[in-house]
């Protein structure tokens, strides 16, 4: 499993991810009351909201984050493609931040923009 760490202000909770239409969708299931996983058939994502992974964080990486109270949902998922599309969906949420724990802490909309650039396949030797 990967994750990556939403971040938004103090609006932000688990609410705000749950309510959204997660495209494609089977179930949609509440585990605890700071967490569910969207069912995608073979494939599924997991959302934690925790107000103690801010303990983690060095200050030099809190002052990436703009949030004066910042708060943080794990986003946990197998497959990196899934992630892309939910993160670029239409009715997700923007606005926050994302940490992709490996030094990275962007806006979600550059963020998503890092992941479609990755993308880009390489030519085939007889197109060079």
């Amino acid at each position: 499993m990967q994750w990556i760490i939403l971040i938004g202000d103090e609006t932000f909770n688990i609410h705000s991810i749950h309510s959204i239409k997660h495209f494609g969708e089977n179930t949609v299931s509440g585990i605890e009351d700071n967490r569910f996983v969207v069912d995608y058939g073979e494939e599924h994502i997991f959302y934690h909201f925790s107000e103690n992974i801010i303990n983690d964080y060095e200050p030099e990486e809190l002052q990436q984050i703009p949030f004066q109270n910042p708060r943080f949902i794990l986003m946990i998922y197998k497959s990196k493609e899934l992630m892309k599309k939910v993160l670029s969906q239409d009715n997700f949420v923007r606005g926050i931040y994302v940490d992709d724990d490996h030094g990275l802490i962007l806006p979600i909309e550059e963020y998503i923009k890092t992941l479609c650039s990755c993308d880009i396949p390489f030519p085939n030797e007889d197109e060079l």
